[in-house]
């Protein structure tokens, strides 16, 4: 189970391009994504261990977005954890 407290704070995602982990065989990617003229947004990436995400067909990785605030954050953790990946 992957829980908010491995997910660094708001301002790590601010500065830095992501951050991965893993949970069993589910790889992760949590990223600030920046559209002009729109807020930040949080961009969350999953697909199936062991390969990296560059070495991940995009046919297998699911991806969902929500606010850059902590409850957006924690939205994500709930969708990560509930979305099976193969």
């Amino acid at each position: 189970m992957i829980e908010r407290k491995r997910l660094l704070s708001l301002g790590y995602y601010k500065k830095a391009p992501s951050f991965t982990g893993s949970d069993g065989k589910k790889c992760y990617k949590i990223e600030k994504v920046s559209e002009e003229g729109a807020d930040d947004k949080f961009q969350a990436t999953l697909w199936p261990g062991p390969f990296s995400s560059e070495n991940t067909p995009d046919e297998k990785k699911l991806t969902n977005t929500a606010p850059f605030t902590e409850d957006g954050l924690l939205e994500l953790v709930d969708w990560m954890n509930s979305t099976h990946v193969e």
